[in-house]
């Protein structure tokens, strides 16, 4: 299930020509300028926009994504458990981020790999990089076997990627990934369970709700804190109530499975 770049491509190409960066609210507002990416003391990134004398701060949860001259397509995204700002290195059915692992937020050393519709991970150092991504790609053994021999090492990310890819691409269909629901010693009712399935079928079919894959990646990571019993977050559940909030039933859905 491959994503196209048209939109993208055109945006790049309009910043390029005026030389600013620009940032996206969730809300569809942007704002152009120089976007500085920080974080706070708790580690939490956020982004400033400077134009001119004009200074405004947004805070990660209410940002689409930006556009960078300096550096590309960057958006918020969850790798492991902490929010992080990535970059796009290339988009597919599996695409390739950098983030920063460091107070240099803008810094990029680190690759995390996501499968479409799924969480993103963080791909480990020569250390445990082999038998991580071994499991990861077992769902492609041309590639997986491929790692396990060696054969394709931690430098080969651009091939593996590529690899893997183009597997998927030749596959009539291609097997259904386990999802975050089924969890079988979930803390949460049946009832509150399906709820979750139906408002990632709602969003799913919804025409009112932008940036579906961000929304997607803070619902999953509210729906793996209520089965395991941990406490959500307002900030999440703020960030999730804002992103739909042109969704009346997602928003009605949303706070009966919070209450």
């Amino acid at each position: 299930m491959k994503r196209f770049f048209t939109l993208l491509t055109l945006l790049l190409i309009s910043i390029s020509a005026i030389g600013q960066d620009v940032l996206t609210k969730l809300s569809g507002e942007t704002l152009t300028g120089d976007v500085q990416l920080v974080s706070n003391s708790d580690g939490m990134p956020f982004a400033i926009v400077k134009n001119g004398k004009d200074k405004e701060t947004v805070k990660l949860f209410d940002i689409q994504n930006i556009s960078m001259t300096a550096h590309g397509f960057i958006k918020p995204m969850k790798i492991g458990e902490q929010y992080r700002f990535a970059l796009l290195v290339s988009e597919d059915y599996l695409s390739v981020y950098k983030y920063s692992d460091t107070n240099r937020i803008d810094d990029f050393g680190m690759v995390a790999l996501q499968k479409f519709g799924e969480a993103a991970i963080a791909v480990p150092g020569l250390m445990g990089f082999k038998k991580l991504m071994t499991e990861y790609f077992s769902d492609c053994p041309e590639v997986s076997n491929k790692i396990d021999s060696k054969e394709l090492k931690r430098n080969d990310l651009d091939q593996i990627a590529a690899d893997y890819n183009g597997c998927i691409a030749m596959r009539s269909s291609t097997k259904q990934q386990p999802s975050y629901y089924a969890n079988t010693s979930s803390k949460i009712s049946e009832s509150k369970q399906t709820m979750l399935k139906d408002f990632e079928t709602l969003l799913k079919y919804s025409e009112k709700v932008d940036n579906k894959d961000s929304v997607n990646e803070m619902f999953s990571d509210l729906s793996s804190k209520l089965n395991n019993g941990e406490q959500v977050p307002e900030y999440l559940i703020k960030a999730i109530k804002d992103a739909v909030k042109a969704d009346q039933k997602l928003v009605a859905l949303i706070s009966k499975i919070i209450d």
